[in-house]
C-alpha cells in the first residue's frame, strides 16, 4: 500500500539521517525489515527497467534518489572511477618496476594482474 511504502521510506530517511547513507545492510538488527524493504525497492526498479510489472514509479524513484539511493550495490570494476583507480595503480607499478607485466603473485596488489589481463583481452576483442 502507498501508506506502507511511505512509512518504510520515513524509516529509510531516518537511517540516512543517522548513518549518512541509504545503503542499509541486508541484516540490520535495529530494523531487520528495512534491509529487506531496500532490497525490494532495487528489485522493483530492475523490473521496471525491463518493462515488467512493478510497484516502482517516478515519484518513489525521486524520493529514494533524494537520499542518494543506490539502485545497484554491486561495485562495478568497469565503472569509470574503478577503471581509473586501477589504471593509476598500474601506472604506479610501471613507475617502480619499469614494466606493465605484473607477476602472477604480486602481494602488494593481488588483483592488479587480473585487471591487466582483462584489459589485454578486451583490447584483443576490439581488434577483431
Amino acid at each position: 500500500s502507498e501508506n506502507g511504502w511511505h512509512a518504510q521510506f520515513k524509516r529509510l530517511a531516518e537511517y540516512h539521517r543517522i548513518h549518512g547513507t541509504a545503503t542499509v545492510p541486508g541484516k540490520y538488527p535495529p530494523d531487520p525489515q528495512l534491509g529487506t524493504w531496500v532490497k525490494t525497492q532495487r528489485h522493483q526498479y530492475q523490473r521496471m527497467q525491463k518493462g515488467k510489472t512493478s510497484t516502482m514509479n517516478k515519484e518513489r524513484m525521486q524520493l529514494l534518489e533524494g537520499l542518494a539511493f543506490k539502485w545497484s550495490i554491486y561495485k562495478d570494476p568497469w565503472s569509470e572511477k574503478g577503471w581509473y583507480a586501477q589504471f593509476k595503480r598500474l601506472a604506479e607499478f610501471h613507475r617502480i618496476h619499469g614494466t606493465t607485466t605484473v607477476p602472477a603473485k604480486y602481494p602488494p596488489d593481488p588483483k592488479l594482474r587480473n585487471w591487466v589481463r582483462t584489459q589485454r583481452c578486451q583490447y584483443q576483442r576490439m581488434q577483431k
